[in-house]
C-alpha cells in the first residue's frame, strides 16, 4: 500500500464558481474537467461547459480569471462544440481542455477531447464516443498568449488499428501530457475508468501508444500531473462511479506510478456537494501548501436509477456541477 503523502487542511464552504455568479449565463448544467494554472499571481481556469442540451453533447471550452481564487471572471469561450446528435461530426462534443506551454515553439498549447454523439441504445453509450484528441495553438506567442485565441492543427491520439485492447466505445477519452526528465509522456483514457500511457519526442507528437497489454491505472479517469517541489510526480484523478472521490497516484519518473490513494475530504465539515467530479489540478502555493481546485454536483447523479440508459434528459433537472476550492498540505515524513 502506498502512503498517503497529502491531507486536507481546508475547504472553501462555497463553490468558487456556481449557477446564477456572473459569467453561468446560459450554462445549464455546469463545469466539469480541464486545468487551473497559477501565472504572475492570477489563477488561470480552463474548462468544459455543459451549455445545455443535449446533455453532455452541447458544450464550450470557456476561460477564466481569478486575482485571489475566490472571485472569477469570465474571459472567453475558447471554442463551442456543433452539438451534432446523428453521430456524423467529431466535434459534436468538446471536453477537457489542458493548457501546456511549448517552451520550444514559445507557444500555448491547448489539447482537448472530440467526440461523436448520438441517442443512446440499450446497450451502449453513445452519448460521447468515438473519441480523438485534438490539438490547438495559440496565435499569440510568448506566455502571454494563454487567452489564445487559439487555432486547432489536427487530431494527435484516435481510435483505429493501433489502439490497445482494452480501449473501449469511447475512444480516447482523456489526456493529459507532461514532460519527463526522459522526454513527454501523457495519460491517456477510455471507457470504462481506465487509462494508459503513451510517449512522444515533441508536445507535438507523433504520439505512440505504451500500454498496450493493459492500462496503466483502474478506475480513474481524467488524471492530471504535476511535478512537487522534490521532483515526484503526481497525478490527481476523477474516481468515478466506482470510487465517487477523487484522489492521486504518485511517481518518481512520471513512468511508473503507484496504486490509486483516495482522498478523504467527503467528510470534511465544510462538504457543499454530492458528489465530487474531476480534479483541475494541483496549484502550488509554496512552502508544501497547495490548492486543489475541482468540479462537482449539488447531488450525487449516480443516485438516479439507470442513468446510463435514462430516455431522457430530465432526469438531470436541478443538477449542476460547480467549481470549489480546497487546500491541501504535504504529509511530513
Amino acid at each position: 500500500m502506498t502512503d498517503v503523502i497529502f491531507k486536507v487542511s481546508s475547504v472553501h464552504s462555497t463553490p468558487v464558481i456556481t449557477d446564477g455568479k456572473p459569467g453561468t449565463e446560459g450554462n445549464g448544467y455546469g463545469f466539469e474537467g480541464g486545468r487551473v494554472l497559477k501565472l504572475n499571481g492570477a489563477y488561470h481556469l480552463f474548462t468544459t461547459e455543459m451549455s445545455g442540451l443535449p446533455i453532455w453533447t452541447r458544450t464550450k471550452l470557456a476561460y477564466w480569471r481569478s486575482k485571489d481564487s475566490v472571485h472569477w471572471e469570465r474571459v472567453s469561450t475558447l471554442m463551442e462544440s456543433s452539438g451534432n446528435f446523428d453521430g456524423t461530426d467529431t466535434h459534436a462534443c468538446l471536453w477537457s481542455p489542458m493548457p501546456t506551454y511549448d517552451a520550444i515553439n514559445e507557444r500555448w498549447v491547448l489539447t482537448y477531447v472530440c467526440y461523436r454523439s448520438k441517442p443512446n441504445t440499450r446497450e451502449s453509450w453513445y452519448r460521447n464516443y468515438d473519441g480523438r484528441i485534438a490539438m490547438a495553438v495559440s496565435q499569440v506567442k510568448g506566455p502571454e498568449g494563454m487567452a489564445g485565441p487559439y487555432e486547432e492543427t489536427g487530431f494527435l491520439m484516435e481510435p483505429g488499428a493501433d489502439s490497445a485492447s482494452w480501449e473501449g466505445l469511447m475512444g480516447v477519452n482523456s489526456f493529459y501530457p507532461y514532460l519527463t526528465d526522459s522526454g513527454w509522456y501523457a495519460w491517456y483514457g477510455s471507457s470504462i475508468e481506465v487509462n494508459g500511457l503513451a510517449k512522444a519526442p515533441e508536445l507535438s507528437g507523433p504520439w505512440h501508444r505504451v500500454s498496450l497489454r493493459e492500462p496503466a491505472s483502474r478506475h480513474t479517469e481524467n488524471p492530471i500531473v504535476s511535478r512537487l517541489e522534490d521532483g515526484r510526480f503526481v497525478a490527481f484523478f476523477d474516481g468515478c462511479g466506482h470510487h465517487q472521490k477523487m484522489g492521486y497516484m504518485v511517481s518518481s519518473d512520471g513512468i511508473t506510478w503507484s496504486e490509486p490513494i483516495l482522498l478523504e475530504a467527503n467528510d470534511h465539515p465544510n462538504r457543499w456537494w454530492g458528489l465530487t467530479r474531476t480534479p483541475l489540478g494541483l496549484v502550488s502555493e509554496g512552502n508544501g501548501k497547495y490548492a486543489l481546485p475541482f468540479t462537482a454536483y449539488n447531488r450525487n447523479f449516480y443516485d438516479i436509477p439507470g442513468i446510463w440508459s435514462a430516455e431522457s434528459d430530465s432526469v438531470f433537472d436541478g443538477y449542476f456541477a460547480s467549481v470549489g476550492w480546497m487546500e491541501l498540505e504535504l504529509e511530513k515524513g
